[in-house]
């Protein structure tokens, strides 16, 4: 009978504890959450938003073979193959050229990405790639001609033949 009368209270003590930590659960619980909801609310937006880069970028590509030619110039990465592409060798030379600033972030720089086909004056699968980049106070413009046959490019003007010359001789 001794036995009983410890028993008892220990499961007294549980039922307490229980109700301590229901008590404690429910007077809170509204605060847990309003700061849930502010948690979605404030970080899961910037998580989820497109990066700086994404936002200005205009890409007037409408077929696969525009497309195909971008992508070749985008992933040139010189006669071996190897190290830097074209693309990133861009996107390091302008925000170097903007130490200071988020100049991807800001809200007057565009950049705009244009496939044009010229097989009729150079020849079959020939398209030419202009990438234009203007902000507030610059703008640069890189042409190059791809054969999407042979994956061949060719710089237009002294930028892009400049950007060939950073990924062809970066190792």
């Amino acid at each position: 009978m001794v036995k009983e009368r410890k028993d008892e209270p220990e499961e007294n003590k549980k039922a307490e504890k229980e109700s301590d930590l229901k008590k404690f659960l429910k007077k809170r619980s509204f605060i847990y959450l309003m700061c849930a909801v502010a948690f979605v609310v404030i970080v899961v937006p910037d998580m989820i938003a497109p990066s700086d880069l994404e936002k200005s970028l205009v890409e007037n590509l409408e077929t696969d073979e525009q497309n195909i030619a971008w992508n070749i110039v985008k992933s040139y990465q010189g006669p071996d193959n190897s190290g830097y592409n074209l693309y990133d060798a861009i996107i390091t030379q302008i925000e170097n050229s903007y130490p200071n600033e988020n100049i991807l972030g800001h809200r007057d720089t565009i950049i705009e990405i244009s496939a044009v086909d010229v097989q009729e004056k150079v020849g079959d699968g020939v398209y030419q790639i202009d990438f234009s980049f203007q902000t507030y106070d610059d703008n640069r413009e890189f042409v190059w001609q791809v054969n999407i046959q042979t994956s061949e490019i060719f710089p237009i003007n002294n930028g892009a033949k400049k950007m060939m010359d950073i990924v062809e001789l970066y190792d």
